[in-house]
């Protein structure tokens, strides 16, 4: 009989001492899909200007409606930008054909905290 209280005693101080280290671990941060979401706008815009040709306005409008700070270089000259750069950024690059059937080089740089 005094076998099994002691060894009863020693599993519940070996569960206390379990729960305490776990709660003592730092927890790991919170998943964001923030990033994921940008990149498939990104893309997502790089595909609609491939299939219609835009102009450098029509660049700078879809621009300021879908992001608050990004940038656009086409053939490595800055087209378009909106907002001030921050610390954070994902860029996605495509070549896209013109009507002249001339190979473009886009460059989209979107900026985020």
């Amino acid at each position: 009989m005094r076998k099994g209280i002691i060894f009863s005693f020693e599993a519940c101080v070996s569960c206390l001492v379990f729960l305490l280290i776990l709660l003592t671990m730092p927890s790991q941060p919170t998943v964001s899909l923030k990033e994921l979401a940008l990149f498939q706008q990104e893309n997502d815009l790089l595909r609609v200007w491939s299939s219609e040709y835009p102009s450098y306005t029509e660049i700078e409008e879809d621009l300021k409606k879908l992001f608050l700070d990004a940038e656009v270089f086409v053939d490595s000259r800055r087209v378009a930008e909106t907002g001030k750069e921050k610390a954070n950024s994902i860029a996605s690059e495509a070549i896209i054909i013109d009507s002249y059937l001339t190979e473009r080089k886009f460059k989209l740089i979107v900026y985020y905290e």
